[in-house]
């Protein structure tokens, strides 16, 4: 019941009425209209309905409508990268990991241990003859214990405990694993990562014992004493470097990673190598420049160091600097959208993203939309989407309010009564011959649903004429 896709209200067991105001007001479960003459309190209605419900997702009249060209374009492009920012951060998450592994292994450092170390290897060497009894003592040179990391046998240890708490995937599980065996194989782990941590505890007193004792000796003798280094940590941390270079550039060849077609839209992400350190700036959203760091750009292990060298720079946000994500939303002729079109991608974006809410109200969106669109596109949307939760239209339109073929109706007046004017609901189904107020009123359906979308019955027979007439 949590997935609302799984969930559908059907006109036999769903799709009813329910009492959304005080005074007895009811929506159907599925599509509503809502219709009624200028100032006759339609948006009140849909307002109301705003401020009595939770979750609601509120669009409302002119809202995506394109007002100022550039501002709009940024905003546009903006709102788009922010709804695919999910997924930029899920591509560039491996990479992150990988990033994160690098960023504390210092090359620099690294060359000076293994300089110091060759250094005082080849002076101690010259100085054998003159070794005294504090030089020759087996711990003036002692190399300490590697202490290790332990992470591949805890990992291992959390997904055993895994496999025997899941739930979800129990079954399946069991088919092929014998529970009592992986709680035995996770108690055995978890000796065996006990007694490594031990060692690995003796190993870091004895290694301080160590450091104090050729401290010591060393104050005592003139001998040059080998500076200790870990030559394999060195190699590996400069293989990783390499890789670490490799996996960068190709994250910077430009291609497509991601695309998505929608609504007769499509979107398209694509990853490329940034252009200049301004394009940097602007997706660390920082007024530090990025013009020294950018120097080294060809070389990423180089330009990972030029970044930590710059503290004003967030290490966490490292992996975005590498690789420029960007989208373009293409029409379905496969070019970028115009003005209008923009409109019409961020309305079904809207509608779409109605999903995560338990209402959907829309005020007249034939304000800013062609018909065609609205009959192709959102009345298909909003067709399917009614059939999850309750959708509200308000509209003059015949596009949005007839062929949409709506599951309930509400017609708003503005009425004069005692010299007073009084603002009533009338409601009912669309094949209801009258729509009747909560306080008993009737009022005729066909010539009020005439009167508001088709500008009342000569109006509309005028035009059923016209257009007969062009067809022959």
């Amino acid at each position: 019941m949590r997935d609302r896709g799984k969930v559908s209200l059907s006109k036999l067991d769903g799709n009813s009425t329910f009492q959304v105001f005080e005074d007895g007001q009811c929506l159907s479960t599925g599509l509503n209209v809502i219709l009624g003459a200028r100032s006759s309190g339609k948006t009140e209605t849909l307002t109301q309905i705003n401020n009595s419900c939770e979750n609601v997702k509120y669009i409302p009249q002119f809202s995506l409508v394109q007002r100022d060209d550039t501002n709009y374009e940024k905003e546009f492009n903006a709102d788009v990268t922010r709804k695919k920012s999910i997924f930029s951060d899920k591509h560039l998450a491996p990479f992150k990991t990988v990033l994160d592994d690098v960023l504390s292994i210092d090359t620099e450092v690294n060359k000076r241990r293994v300089a110091d170390y060759l250094d005082t290897l080849m002076k101690s060497a010259e100085e054998a003859q003159k070794f005294d009894s504090f030089s020759r003592a087996s711990l003036f040179n002692e190399t300490l214990f590697d202490l290790g990391e332990h992470t591949s046998l805890t990992e291992l240890v959390g997904s055993v405990r895994q496999l025997i708490e899941n739930i979800e995937f129990r079954d399946v599980i069991d088919k092929y694993v014998d529970t009592t065996a992986l709680k035995a194989l996770a108690c055995e782990l978890i000796v065996i990562l006990w007694s490594k941590a031990y060692e690995r505890k003796k190993k870091t007193l004895v290694n301080d014992i160590i450091r104090e004792v050729k401290s010591k000796l060393q104050l005592k003798t003139s001998a040059t004493q080998i500076k200790d280094v870990d030559l394999y940590r060195v190699m590996f941390e400069h293989k990783k470097l390499l890789k670490f270079n490799e996996i960068a550039k190709l994250l910077q060849e430009e291609k497509i990673i991601y695309q998505e077609s929608f609504q007769g839209f499509k979107v398209v992400c694509k990853q490329r190598a940034f252009q200049g350190p301004g394009e940097i700036k602007n997706v660390s959203g920082q007024k530090v420049a990025f013009s020294d760091a950018f120097r080294d750009y060809a070389h990423p292990a180089k330009y990972l160091s030029s970044l930590k060298a710059n503290e004003a720079f967030t290490p966490s946000e490292f992996y975005k600097y590498f690789a420029c994500i960007e989208y373009e939303i293409l029409n379905k002729d496969g070019f970028k959208v115009s003005g209008g079109e923009r409109s019409e991608f961020r309305l079904l974006q809207e509608i779409k993203d109605a999903q995560n809410f338990d209402y959907l109200l829309i005020d007249e969106p034939e304000s800013s939309f062609d018909n065609l669109f609205l009959k192709s596109e959102v009345n298909q949307m909003l067709k399917e989407i009614s059939k999850s939760m309750p959708v509200v239209i308000v509209t003059h339109n015949s596009v949005v309010g007839a062929s949409i073929r709506a599951d309930y109706i509400i017609y708003t007046a503005k009425e004069l009564e005692e010299q007073k004017i009084t603002y009533r609901r009338y409601s009912g189904h669309p094949s209801s011959r009258e729509l009747t107020s909560t306080d008993g009123k009737k009022i005729n359906n066909f010539k009020v649903t005439m009167d508001s979308l088709e500008a009342g019955e000569s109006a509309y027979m005028e035009r059923k004429v016209g257009y007969e007439n062009i067809k022959n």
